[in-house]
């Protein structure tokens, strides 16, 4: 019997050491036990005004509620959901690109009304313009040439590169270059400028084959551009030589002399007197007389020739 209270006083002292710690716990933290408290005091009052109306409205709307939870679990709408939920970064980057094109629309659109209002004429031109059928070939060619059309863009630009390089320093150089310019374009305005530029087009591969063909020449035997030009004006006096030997009159002149020559028939003997004679006949003397001048001429050249 001695042993009972000795017990119950131990059990107490536990029971008062458990308190004890649960009053300190609740004393530091009574701060947000009390907002705690008051939290749940807000949400209950909540409840209480919000419940009749969440009845009332579910009561109201069980249609399309039951419509839009059909609607949620069809499989196109769970596709649906997960490929945003997929692209959450990409579709909140669309908003936001969303959000500044609205406020720019909302900053541009007086402005183009104001300039479509004052220029509605030539818009109304430009429209004219652009329904045309030369327009829409126009257009749909140069669709189907886009990597040629953007070569030629970049062709264009380094040409206009190259002649802001070499553009005349000043205005004098500058107007002497206009006026070349405008000589020249006169040049290829002609119709035998454009003539030949297209049988030049049309002989291109036949072009590069007689380029290839001097530059074959040059190398064979050793020429340069000078000795060429050299080389060429010779060919064109002979040529003037040739030409000049070709006459009618030349023609039928050595006919003339080499028929005599080769006539078989003709056996005719001329002795001193004959020869004296002959020198009185008219056709004779101008004939003695071509030779006479041919020879001086000849003399002539190869003295001058001699001299240099």
């Amino acid at each position: 019997m001695s042993d009972a209270p000795s017990e119950f006083d131990a059990v107490a002292r536990d029971g008062d050491a458990d308190l004890q710690e649960l009053a300190a716990r609740v004393d530091a933290q009574a701060d947000d036990l009390l907002a705690l408290l008051d939290l749940l005091t807000v949400v209950r009052g909540l409840s209480d005004d919000l419940v009749p109306e969440l009845r009332t409205a579910a009561a109201e709307n069980r249609e399309p509620l039951a419509d839009l939870r059909v609607a949620l679990e069809n499989e196109e709408t769970l596709r649906l959901v997960q490929q945003v939920g997929n692209n959450a970064d990409s579709l909140a980057d669309l908003l936001d690109l969303a959000v500044v094109a609205q406020d720019l629309s909302a900053e541009l659109v007086p402005e183009l009304r104001a300039v479509a209002a004052e220029n509605r004429g030539e818009i109304a031109q430009l429209r004219v313009a652009l329904e045309r059928e030369e327009t829409v070939v126009l257009l749909r060619r140069l669709g189907e040439n886009t990597d040629t059309f953007l070569d030629l863009l970049s062709t264009l630009e380094v040409a206009s590169d190259a002649l802001a390089d070499v553009a005349p320093a000043d205005e004098a150089a500058a107007t002497a270059a206009r006026e070349d310019v405008r000589r020249l374009a006169a040049a290829f305005d002609r119709a035998e400028s454009v003539e030949t530029l297209a049988a030049l087009g049309e002989n291109m591969e036949t072009f590069r084959g007689l380029v290839a063909l001097v530059e074959g020449f040059g190398d064979a035997a050793d020429r340069s551009t000078d000795e060429y030009y050299r080389l060429g004006t010779q060919l064109g006096e002979a040529a003037t030589v040739a030409e000049r030997a070709t006459d009618p009159h030349v023609v039928e002149t050595l006919d003339a002399g080499a028929s005599a020559l080769a006539d078989e028939t003709t056996d005719r003997r001329v002795g001193l007197l004959g020869l004296l004679g002959a020198l009185r006949n008219d056709d004779v003397q101008r004939t003695l007389g071509t030779l006479v001048e041919a020879a001086e001429r000849v003399g002539r050249v190869r003295s001058s020739d001699q001299s240099d």
